[in-house]
């Protein structure tokens, strides 16, 4: 015999997010260790020797240059894996 006990959507054990919960939120690598969020997202820090001409190609566009340059790495990955 199985318990059919109804699931009351007004249960405490998982309240909504306020606004205030989800102003006090932070990405997990801001909160995480870096070996902790390296399992979590399979990413890994390493060392490159670019050119300063590469560098600087991305970095004339903002200070997000070195996201921009990993998502360009990352891009260039699948499609060599696609073809």
């Amino acid at each position: 015999m199985t318990n059919s006990a109804a699931v009351d959507p007004l249960d405490d054990d998982n309240p909504e997010l306020t606004d205030a919960d989800i102003a006090r939120m932070r990405p997990a690598h801001e909160v995480l260790s870096p070996a902790a969020y390296a399992r979590l997202t399979g990413e890994q820090d390493v060392a490159l020797k670019l050119s300063a001409e590469t560098i600087k190609a991305f970095a004339e566009e903002g200070e997000d240059w070195r996201e921009r340059m990993a998502q360009a790495l990352t891009d260039v990955a699948r499609n060599k894996r696609a073809a």
